[in-house]
């Protein structure tokens, strides 16, 4: 018998059996490589095949394909694994593993479980990629996990797969597609492809509205999946690893930081002119902290009413540079003082523990002035700038925030934000810390110094130094130096 008539006789067989039926219930394990597997895909597999010859036998019935990639990419290699899965294998499922992932010995049994050949022919299992959220500044990116659970989106003129930002525990999702890195797909899913397409389920797709950038290989062949309404799925109960490799620094420490619950209060001071900020502002605060009251400095009536409207105390100084209004309001602070003044623009979206992590950091470091951090700012990454900061009222009270004395939070010659005197005295006294695990994002447009302040800051430093040379505090050690062998 000829291959093409062997091919014939085969899939004849296979398009006889009843779709809604067991079919065969065998399960092809297919992968692609190159010259070298992570360990954990290893030791999984052997675990996997361990657990499947003691038990229903899928796979030892359903065989291996193996292919190794190279100068033809990705696309071309999964290609010839669904030929040889079409054309010379029996097995009813294909299980893609690819050889970086990590999963549990019984994780062809639970795909099966929330499998069908015509409801759900397309099960993925729960992965996570590493997404790139922003340079590092030193020629690498910061890195986020986000769930390999994709839907197609349209944003102004452009479209594309987006990912999802939340999924649900234990549950079974729908999505528009899921990568190929541990998926389940029945046999009819790669002939239906084929019988309109040909054999290029896996040949990259252009994007024509990104001036046609190749979609990856994974994502094109969902997208032919569901040109012949074929439905994908994710099952979040089956859990995976994913050996990735990414950047690791400073941020990335102090985010995994749990710091103590903070136990002082404080106040915020926002100097607004804006009515739409309020309620957002608060919520962001609410949300982030139950310790911290809010005192809006409002330039007028209309913007006094929706502060209050959303519970912050508010207080009408209408003229006057934002350093004169920030006196005015810390003034108004006093009727119900405490420790804490948090200094912060009405555009800022507070992330939770920040309070938790400036308190701890204050603590550790023993810093009356602490700065929190705006990730997308690389100057506030350094801790060389901070435009939200927390400062101790007892420190404004005895040696002011400033260069102006006891009791005067911010200098009112400044025009625009006046935080840059802050932390440049804090800084030079030793007495400023950042606190890179509290994240205050700015909504709106990065803050800029003007030209003449930048100037005024300078000659300001200038006349401190010459006045009171520097007080730099040396903070201690902590450890022994390591023995001399």
């Amino acid at each position: 018998m000829s291959g093409r008539t062997a091919r014939a006789a085969r899939q004849a067989a296979l398009d006889g059996l009843d779709p809604r039926g067991p079919g065969t219930g065998a399960v092809l394990v297919a992968y692609i490589h190159d010259e070298d597997v992570s360990h954990s895909w290893h030791m999984s597999l052997m675990e996997m095949v361990a657990h499947d010859l003691g038990n229903a036998g899928r796979v030892m019935s359903g065989g291996w394909i193996a292919v190794r990639y190279g100068t033809d990419g990705l696309a071309e290699a999964r290609n010839k694994v669904v030929r040889s899965f079409l054309d010379e294998r029996d097995a009813e499922w294909m299980l893609w593993l690819d050889t970086d992932m990590g999963f549990n010995a019984d994780v062809v049994d639970r795909l099966i479980e929330s499998a069908d050949p015509v409801e759900r022919p397309i099960v993925g299992a729960l992965a996570f990629s590493w997404k790139e959220i922003g340079a590092d500044g030193m020629g690498g990116y910061r890195c986020a996990p986000r769930p390999v659970i994709l839907d197609w989106q349209t944003k102004g003129a452009e479209s594309g797969f987006l990912g999802r930002a939340s999924y649900p525990v234990n549950s079974l999702v729908q999505c528009s597609a899921v990568g190929s890195a541990l998926v389940l797909i029945h046999r009819s899913v790669f002939v239906k492809i084929r019988d309109r397409y040909g054999d290029h389920w896996y040949d990259r797709i252009p994007n024509p509205s990104t001036g046609g950038n190749l979609i990856g290989e994974d994502l094109s062949f969902c997208m032919r999946a569901a040109a012949v309404q074929l439905p994908v799925f994710v099952n979040t109960a089956v859990r995976t690893s994913h050996h990735k490799s990414l950047w690791v620094g400073e941020l990335d420490y102090w985010s995994a930081v749990v710091a103590p619950p903070a136990t002082e209060r404080a106040t915020a001071l926002v100097v607004t002119d804006s009515t739409e900020a309020a309620e957002p502002f608060m919520v962001s605060l609410r949300a982030s902290t139950g310790l911290v009251d809010v005192v809006a400095v409002v330039a007028d009536e209309e913007t006094e009413q929706a502060w209050a409207k959303v519970g912050a105390r508010t207080f009408l100084a209408p003229e006057g540079t934002p350093g004169w209004r920030f006196n005015q309001g810390l003034v108004e602070t006093l009727h119900d003082p405490a420790p804490w003044i948090l200094v912060v623009k009405d555009d800022v979206r507070l992330h939770p523990g920040w309070l938790d992590h400036c308190q701890y950091v204050a603590e550790i470091r023993d810093t009356p002035v602490v700065g929190l951090l705006d990730p997308a700012n690389y100057a506030s990454v350094a801790m060389e700038q901070a435009s939200t900061l927390l400062v101790r009222r007892s420190y404004i009270d005895e040696t002011g925030a400033g260069w102006d004395g006891p009791g005067v939070l911010a200098h009112e010659g400044y025009q625009g934000w006046p935080v840059d005197e802050i932390v440049l005295a804090a800084r030079y006294r030793g007495m400023f810390a950042g606190a890179l695990g509290a994240v205050a994002e700015h909504e709106g447009a990065r803050v800029e110094v003007l030209a003449s302040d930048a100037a005024l800051v300078v000659e300001r430093f200038a006349a401190e130094r010459e006045e009171r040379p520097p007080g730099h505090r040396v903070h201690n050690v902590q450890g022994e130096a390591a023995p001399i062998p």
